[in-house]
C-alpha cells in the first residue's frame, strides 16, 4: 500500500500554488511560452490529483475486499472460485504498489 498521501498532495498543492503565483506576474502574461508552459504544467498536475484521487480510492476498497476475503474462512469455504480469482488478482495488485 502507498503510504504517505499527505506528502504527495503536499506536494502537489505547492506546485500548483506556484502556478497561481505565476500567472499573477506581469512577465506570464507578456511571455506566450510562460503561458504554454503554464498551462501544460496544470494540465499535468490536474491530471495526477486526479490519479491519486482514483489511486487512494482503488487502495480503500482494495482493503475493505481483502478485510472479507482474507478475515474469514468460511468466505473461502463459501466462495472458493471467488476466493482464488481475489487470492490471484491480490498478488498482483500488491506487485503494483
Amino acid at each position: 500500500l502507498i503510504r504517505g498521501w499527505d506528502d504527495l498532495f503536499t506536494g502537489l498543492d505547492d506546485h500548483t500554488g506556484g502556478l497561481v503565483l505565476m500567472r499573477s506576474s506581469p512577465y506570464y502574461r507578456a511571455v506566450r511560452e510562460f503561458q504554454e508552459d503554464g498551462n501544460l504544467w496544470e494540465d499535468r498536475l490536474t491530471k495526477l490529483r486526479a490519479a491519486f484521487d482514483a489511486w487512494i480510492d482503488v487502495q480503500r476498497r482494495w482493503v475493505y475486499l481483502e478485510g472479507i476475503f482474507f478475515g474469514s474462512a468460511d468466505i473461502k469455504a463459501q466462495l472458493p472460485a471467488e476466493w482464488s480469482r481475489f487470492k490471484s488478482v491480490d498478488g498482483e495488485f500488491i506487485q503494483l504498489t
